[in-house]
C-alpha cells in the first residue's frame, strides 16, 4: 500500500509540475527521460548473464536511444535555433532497481519493476493528454504514452515466460531431446536464445524478414532459411519443404557428430499446413523430431490453436510438448 501511495504522490507531482508547460518544455522533459531510460536499460544488459534477458535489455536501450532522437529531431524541427531545456519535474522513471542477477527471482523482480516503470510512464503521458491546456501538447503526450506502452508490452513477453519456466521447473539448457511448441513467436525466440549455449546449433525455417531474425541471433552458431514464395536467396518455396526433410535430417546428424546439439525452429507451422494440408505438414514436422531424437536434438515450432481444426491441434499437442 505505502509502495502504491508513494507511486500515486510522484504521479500527481509529474502531472502537476507538467500539465502548464508547453510543447517546448515537455518535448526537453521526455528527451532527458529517454536519455536515462537508454543508460539504466545499457546498465542491466551489462549485468544480466541470461541472454534472451540481455538481448531484451540491450533492445531496450536501443529503441529508447532511438526514441531520444527522434524527438530530438522533433525539437530541432520546431526549434531550430535551440536546445532542449531541463524542466523542473520528477523524473517519469522510478529510482534505478539493480539487482545482481543471481538468480531466476532477480530476473523476474527486474523485469517487474521495468514493467511497472514502463505502465508509470505511460499513465503519467495519459494523464498529462487529458490535463494539457495546449493541443499540441496533448497530442505529444498521447504518442509518447504509446511509445512506453509498447515497451511494457515486449518487456511483459520475457516475464511472463520466465515466470511460466520457473512455475514447470524448466530450463532451456537442461532439456530432453524432442519436440516442443510454443504459441507465441517472441516468447519461442527469447527461449531459443536461452538454449543456444556452445554446444548447439540452429536452423531456422522462418516467415518473418530473415535478416530480422537474424539480428537476435547475431554472434550465435544459427542459419537461416526463409520459407517463401518470392524465389529469395536461401529461400524454400513453402510446398517444396517437405523435399529438405534429408536435409535438415543430415544437420543433426552433423551436429551430434561435431559433440553438439542440432535445433531446426519452425515458425509459424500453421502456413505450412495451409500451404500443404495437414497430413503431409505434420508427417513432415514428425519426421523432423524423429531425427531429432535419434540424434540428441531438438526440434521447437510456433503454432496458434486457431489456425487448426480441432482434431488437428490434439495430435500437434500430442507429439510436441506445448511450453508456452
Amino acid at each position: 500500500m505505502e509502495n502504491n501511495s508513494s507511486a500515486t504522490k510522484v504521479l500527481e507531482e509529474i502531472v502537476e509540475a507538467l500539465k502548464n508547460r508547453s510543447p517546448k518544455e515537455l518535448l526537453s522533459y521526455a528527451i532527458f527521460n529517454e536519455e536515462e531510460e537508454t543508460r539504466y536499460y545499457s546498465e542491466l544488459a551489462q549485468r544480466a548473464s541470461r541472454v534472451s534477458v540481455k538481448v531484451l535489455f540491450l533492445k531496450m536501450s536501443e529503441e529508447s536511444d532511438s526514441h531520444r532522437e527522434w524527438l530530438y529531431h522533433l525539437f530541432k524541427k520546431i526549434y531550430p535555433n535551440e536546445e532542449p531545456v531541463k524542466v523542473e519535474a520528477p523524473p517519469v522513471e522510478v529510482a534505478p532497481f539493480l539487482p545482481e542477477f543471481e538468480t531466476v527471482d532477480d530476473y523476474v523482480s527486474a523485469l517487474e519493476y521495468c514493467m511497472k516503470s514502463e505502465l508509470f510512464a505511460k499513465k503519467t503521458y495519459e494523464i498529462l493528454a487529458k490535463v494539457a491546456e495546449d493541443e499540441d501538447t496533448r497530442a505529444l503526450a498521447l504518442h509518447l504514452a504509446t511509445m512506453e506502452e509498447e515497451h511494457y508490452q515486449e518487456i511483459r513477453k520475457l516475464y511472463e515466460l520466465i515466470t511460466l519456466l520457473k512455475e514447470k521447473n524448466i530450463h532451456p539448457l537442461h532439456l530432453d531431446p524432442g519436440g516442443y511448441l510454443f504459441t507465441d513467436d517472441i516468447k519461442a525466440k527469447y527461449f531459443l536464445l536461452d538454449m543456444l549455449d556452445g554446444s548447439r546449433v540452429l536452423k531456422a525455417l522462418v516467415r518473418e524478414n530473415p535478416g530480422q531474425f537474424m539480428k537476435l541471433f547475431e554472434g550465435k552458431d544459427a542459419s537461416v532459411v526463409w520459407v517463401t514464395k518470392t524465389g529469395a536467396r536461401n529461400s524454400v518455396p513453402p510446398r517444396e519443404v517437405p523435399a529438405i526433410r534429408k536435409d535438415l535430417s543430415r544437420f543433426f546428424e552433423k551436429a551430434s557428430r561435431d559433440g553438439k546439439q542440432g535445433i531446426v525452429f519452425l515458425q509459424n507451422f500453421g502456413y505450412l499446413v495451409l500451404e500443404l494440408g495437414f497430413k503431409d505438414a505434420i508427417d513432415f514436422a514428425l519426421y523432423l523430431k524423429d531425427s531429432a531424437i535419434l540424434n540428441n536434438g531438438y526440434v521447437i515450432m510456433t503454432a496458434v490453436p486457431t489456425a487448426f481444426e480441432t482434431r488437428e491441434w490434439s495430435i500437434l499437442v500430442s507429439e510436441f510438448v506445448e511450453i508456452s
